[in-house]
């Protein structure tokens, strides 16, 4: 993935609407403070497949061949270079099963739902973002059909989810990231949106995710109001003594280590006080309710504080820097076989069965999904179902999901059994 401007980007355009301060403050810290971690390593040459791949069928169709036509097959594509390197490291089956063809299915299936008959307009396009001199960005594939311009930008990461749209109790957001790159590629490509009908859809594809494809189209002018909020806040983030704020565009901040927003939430432990000593749960909110809720916000700023000194500690101490207390050590490896067939005939002289030395099991969903795409079938959705649950797990208010009422489930059962003792 090509790098981004050193103003704005579309990874930090979130981070500057919501904290102008965030730039002067990064631009403070050393150089070992911009951290590439093994998953954006990995990430980086995902996308370096997706790549070759979206490169390959845009000259498929420059020759007049389409991906309708079975002539174009990116899943035949992208095993061809198995085996073959890809940013720095060796593409493998497990980056196909797990990655690679999990993310053609769902694009697949966007380009479907948006009304297919897509061509590619641009992969990995630099675009230029309208208005900041010096802002550019990356856009992963651009699709146009008659209707529509596609922007899809790939996630690879494990981790945090990333969505098209962010829904909390003050309404839905959309993306900055993807308002940026599909802004910078409606300043950058003359004639993409030729046609009053063309509108803009923005889509994220996670493979790995638990929501691995979320999309959403918006209007050409929520794309000039965006520009327009952009362009003031580069204006504020530029001033004497730019607003800095906290919140979840803090995530991927490196500026959050030495930001009094976030290293006053240690003291805040501190003057939170010893827990209430009746703990009893309660349908009405409590001071003890209070007081989880007021630990659980805490922690959770310490835990994302905390991984953020970790990960620029090391980052320094491998820059060659000092820390007192602190030093490099010799991350321990697991062990793994040396060959697969040295050590089936080791194993095999030594008196394991077969069976003892291979398992086999079932291929993922992701993967026998790809398999039914080419071969034109459908898998039926009875072979695929959630088991049934008795855990929870704690989340927001904000979360759609459905209330699981502990106290009113006890009292039911209560209920239930002095009916049955009635009887």
């Amino acid at each position: 993935m090509a790098s981004h401007s050193s103003i704005v980007g579309g990874s930090t355009a979130a981070r500057l609407l919501n904290c102008p301060g965030s730039y002067q403050a990064t631009l403070a810290l050393p150089k070992s403070a911009d951290i590439s971690s093994e998953y954006a390593d990995e990430g980086t040459a995902m996308h370096d497949v997706m790549t070759r791949i979206f490169r390959t069928r845009a000259a498929a169709e420059s020759r007049g061949l389409t991906p309708d036509a079975y002539v174009f097959n990116p899943f035949l594509e992208a095993r061809k270079w198995k085996g073959q390197h890809f940013y720095d490291r060796v593409l493998t089956q497990a980056h196909l099963d797990e990655m690679i063809e999990p993310a053609l299915v769902h694009l697949a299936v966007l380009e479907k739902e948006w009304g297919g008959g897509f061509r590619v307009m641009g992969v990995e396009l630099r675009v230029a973002f309208p208005g900041i001199p010096g802002s550019f960005g990356t856009c992963d594939l651009v699709l146009v059909n008659e209707q529509v311009v596609l922007h899809v930008d790939w996630k690879f990461g494990q981790g945090v989810g990333v969505k098209a749209v962010y829904t909390d109790r003050e309404g839905s957001t959309v993306n900055a990231q993807l308002l940026y790159y599909a802004a910078g590629a409606k300043a950058t490509i003359k004639g993409l949106y030729k046609g009053k009908s063309s509108i803009p859809v923005l889509a994220i594809i996670q493979p790995r995710s638990d929501t691995p494809l979320t999309h959403v189209g918006i209007s050409r002018k929520e794309l000039t109001w965006f520009v327009e909020d952009l362009q003031k806040a580069v204006v504020y983030a530029l001033d004497r003594d730019p607003v800095r704020s906290k919140g979840e565009h803090c995530r991927f901040a490196p500026c959050k280590v030495d930001c009094p927003l976030w290293t006053n939430a240690v003291l805040d432990l501190t003057a939170i006080g010893k827990p209430p000593a009746n703990n009893t749960p309660n349908k009405v909110v409590t001071p003890y309710g209070e007081y989880l809720s007021k630990s659980k916000v805490l922690v959770d700023v310490l835990a994302m504080f905390s991984k953020e000194v970790n990960d620029q500690l090391h980052a320094y101490l491998e820059a060659g820097g000092l820390v007192p207390g602190w030093r490099l050590k010799a991350k321990t490896k697991q062990r793994q076989w040396v060959d697969d067939l040295v050590v089936d005939k080791a194993l095999t002289k030594l008196g394991f069965e077969i069976d003892e030395i291979y398992d086999s099991k079932l291929v993922t969903f992701a993967k026998a999904d790809a398999t039914a795409r080419k071969r034109g079938v459908k898998i039926p959705d009875h072979l695929r179902v959630a088991p049934a649950t008795t855990e929870t797990t704690v989340t927001s208010t904000d979360d759609p999901a459905p209330v699981v009422d502990r106290i009113g489930a006890a009292e039911a059962f209560k209920t239930a059994l002095k009916a049955i003792a009635a009887k």
